[in-house]
């Protein structure tokens, strides 16, 4: 018998050429066509693609195939009929909780996949190993794109960057690990309540302090994030980069830490970015005075970070 690398090489193998793998589930030698890897190949890569109509699968989350489909256990292949701008409606809506009584306001009921395994390997000291996806409030490419309104801070400072927000500590909240849908709950609380267990915890490098005086995007000396420190998230306000792909006002490289991806579902639909209907925050330190947002234009800006009226939009992972 010819060893390896002693058999002629074929450069176009067709569709029916085999390949002898091994079948961890039954643990035993298999035959797989070319074919058939290129189509597992194909599908894994195309479900981060959206759909040109986005699919309500609901059905999947309240039956609990949803997990199966995404593992591909049960039956199921992987990623079956899965993709991203699919959204699912939850028991109920989320709204962040507000200091202005006035600007109170019911957030989305429906969350859209915005990656799938997006954010694999992520993390200093969790192993993001699993499938998973990448969730944002909204209903496919449309719909209420946000939980409610609040503000990053009582005043007009980025003093804590994200990490010392009101926004990250009071308004998304602390890592939760009970749920509670009363008023005044936090973005996490309430998420957990819906989700439970397959809510997921994330490490997230985000900006911690500021150099009040550092030179920013604005050209000038008007702030600048200058530290960072690893944090566990549930829901986590987006990125400049994860929403439009680049940094537009984001003052330094602190304010990305690991958040330098973009999300699938922006990098293929305009209007999943903003419909034009709300501006919301994003979680990165513009100047000493203002964080960064999406404008309800779909354009990038910023604003004072006491501004109760913006809206709130993170992301969060859920998984089996």
């Amino acid at each position: 018998m010819a060893k390896f690398n002693e058999y002629p090489v074929k450069t176009k193998p067709a569709d029916t050429d085999t390949f002898l793998a091994y079948d961890t589930s039954e643990e035993s030698n298999k035959q797989v066509t070319m074919q058939s890897i290129a189509e597992a190949i194909l599908s894994r890569m195309s479900h981060n693609i959206p759909r040109l109509v986005p699919k309500d699968i609901t059905s999947y989350y309240n039956d609990g195939s949803l997990w199966k489909r995404l593992n591909g256990t049960g039956g199921y292949s992987l990623f079956e009929d899965i993709y991203v701008g699919d959204y699912i409606k939850m028991s109920r809506a989320i709204s962040a909780p507000n200091p202005d009584s006035t600007l109170q306001l019911t957030g989305s009921q429906y969350v859209t996949i915005a990656g799938i395994d997006s954010l694999w390997g992520n993390g200093d000291n969790i192993s993001m190993d699993y499938h998973h996806l990448v969730m944002v409030p909204g209903h496919g490419f449309g719909g209420t794109q946000h939980f409610g309104r609040s503000r990053m801070n009582p005043t007009n400072t980025t003093v804590g960057g994200y990490k010392g927000s009101e926004m990250n500590t009071k308004v998304i909240g602390n890592v939760a690990t009970a749920g509670s849908t009363s008023a005044g709950a936090t973005i996490n609380q309430q998420l957990f309540a819906e989700f439970g267990s397959y809510l997921k915890t994330t490490r997230e490098l985000v900006s911690k302090a500021i150099n009040a005086s550092g030179y920013n995007r604005f050209g000038t000396s008007g702030g600048c994030s200058n530290d960072w420190e690893w944090i566990s998230a549930q829901a986590i306000l987006l990125s400049e980069v994860e929403l439009y792909g680049s940094i537009v006002w984001s003052s330094s490289a602190y304010d990305t830490g690991n958040a330098n991806h973009q999300l699938e579902l922006f990098r293929h639909s305009k209007q999943a970015v903003n419909k034009r209907s709300a501006w919301f925050w994003l979680k990165d330190v513009a100047s000493a005075s203002h964080f960064c947002y999406c404008n309800n234009y779909g354009n990038a800006g910023y604003s004072y970070a006491s501004l109760a009226g913006a809206y709130v939009r993170p992301r969060f992972v859920i998984a089996a």
